[in-house]
């Protein structure tokens, strides 16, 4: 019966010991980049993808908008008179790294590798598969102006 006992106390205390540091919680980088990404609509003023020619958009364009709770949207719109063109199309986004610089959006099933995000740009690498886990995976550069 003692080492029955002995036994499972030894398992209890690997499994204890095996815990990581607390969960749910964001540390001070991570607020920041959560509150910088979910604080203002996001307009694409450019996008460059591998072989073809850049476009930069002036007048209307994506329009993205994430939510603290990993909600999300993105339409078509005109910038200057707000009119959108087409249907506003809803997703679910997640960081996929601890330091919060990859971004999967569900709807598009792709992921954004943020290179730049401040409170006046956002410049990501978009791609279909993780680009921490695949980095030879095709990219498209884009850029973002706060609307």
């Amino acid at each position: 019966m003692k080492q029955i006992r002995l036994f499972i106390s030894i398992l209890v205390f690997v499994f204890l010991a095996s815990c990581d540091e607390r969960t749910g919680y964001y540390d001070t980088d991570q607020k920041e980049i959560i509150s910088l990404i979910t604080g203002v609509e996001w307009k694409q003023t450019y996008e460059h993808m591998p072989n073809f020619e850049p476009t930069e958009y002036n007048e209307e364009g994506w329009v993205y908008q994430f939510n603290a709770n990993g909600t999300g949207s993105y339409k078509w719109m005109n910038w200057k008179d707000g009119t959108i063109n087409g249907e506003t199309v809803y997703f679910r986004w997640t960081f996929t790294t601890d330091n919060f610089s990859v971004i999967y959006i569900d709807k598009s099933e792709c992921f954004w590798l943020i290179d730049k995000l401040t409170p006046s740009e956002l410049t990501v690498k978009r791609a279909m598969q993780d680009p921490v886990l695949y980095p030879n995976t095709d990219k498209t550069v884009c850029k973002f102006k706060p609307i």
